[in-house]
């Protein structure tokens, strides 16, 4: 019996010391685990208990890709004889020239599958009072018809200066939101809203479009026609106009602005519409909204390595009969 509780001594004596030791362990792993914690964060999980590491692939989105300096992208609506917007073609049904030589084809994307980057220039300059709401109710349906995923808009109001409505965002309600509070104030700047557009989406990946809802006339810019051409020929954007001009009679229009907005427009591979009156507002969006959707991209890098700055011809052809290929007349190369 003596040694029978001598055992049972020493046995729960061990058991203390083991119990104690767990215990210290603890402590000190929580210690441990405490300083590897920020205030705020979760603790980190041990290795066995952390979540497997999600194996990433090569995104197949064109929109992910990273497109070198010199890639001259060229970006093509093809016409078919009865005014129809052809799709379906490859790079293969395409031939492109520099100056008159071939050049070969480095990128392709096909019926715009490369995401746009679009920005509007809405005149709401005094002229355009009367008929100003019935434009702004247009263009929030043209933003709702336009937009799909993975595109950006933005808004720039055209007056004595232009302003940045809203910043590129591929949310349809902010866009709307912004048209809504548009009011109509002031001269018109268009060829500074042109430059500004320009700056504003060259940083931006995509196909790159301006559309300008305008008559065309500058009364107050400071820069000149041929300056906010060249800033956008420069970040190959493609520029479209609705010219709102009210006729001066069935036949006769204003020319000083619709043949500044025709030069823009088809220097860029764009187009211009002529509305005779408000109620075709609606028709030429659907339009527009169906070039911007029927699009190629080509890309191409020179075989022209001078970097000079100088302004290089591009030429288009689809190699079928009957077809048009509309893109923009030229570009600047780069300088050194």
């Amino acid at each position: 019996m003596r040694h029978f509780g001598r055992a049972l001594g020493v046995g729960l004596a061990l058991m203390g010391i083991i119990l104690c030791l767990k215990i210290a362990s603890a402590r000190a792993s929580e210690v441990t685990q405490a300083r590897r914690v920020r205030p705020g964060q979760r603790p980190v999980p041990p290795d066995s208990e952390k979540p497997p590491v999600p194996v990433l692939q090569e995104p197949a989105s064109p929109e992910v890709i990273s497109l070198h300096s010199d890639l001259v992208l060229v970006t093509v609506n093809v016409l078919g004889p009865r005014g129809e917007w052809i799709t379906g073609l490859g790079p293969e049904d395409f031939e492109l020239l520099e100056d008159g030589v071939p050049q070969q084809i480095a990128f392709f994307s096909g019926e715009a599958a490369l995401p746009l980057r679009l920005v509007v220039l809405f005149d709401t300059s005094l002229s355009v009072k009367n008929r100003l709401e019935f434009e702004k109710q247009a263009v929030a349906r043209f933003f709702r018809s336009v937009m799909r995923p993975r595109d950006l808009a933005a808004l720039i109001s055209v007056s004595t200066e232009p302003i940045l409505r809203q910043s590129f965002t591929e949310d349809i309600a902010q866009l709307v939101n912004a048209v809504r509070g548009l009011k109509a104030e002031g001269a018109t700047a268009l060829y500074d809203a042109l430059v500004m557009a320009a700056e504003y989406v060259a940083p931006i990946e995509g196909r790159r479009a301006i559309v300008i809802l305008s008559d065309g006339r500058d009364t107050v810019s400071r820069a000149t026609l041929g300056q906010a051409l060249r800033r956008v020929q420069e970040v190959g954007a493609t520029v479209y106009a609705i010219n709102v001009e009210e006729p001066l009679s069935a036949n006769v229009r204003e020319l000083i602005g619709e043949t500044a907005l025709e030069l823009i427009a088809r220097q860029t591979g764009g187009e211009v519409f002529s509305p005779t009156q408000l109620e075709e507002l609606d028709p030429i969006f659907a339009r527009l909204v169906e070039q911007l959707r029927t699009q190629y991209v080509l890309g191409f890098y020179s075989t022209n390595e001078a970097r000079d700055g100088a302004f290089r011809r591009l030429t288009v052809r689809v190699k079928r009969q009957g077809v048009i290929a509309r893109a923009r007349e030229g570009y600047y190369a780069p300088r050194r």
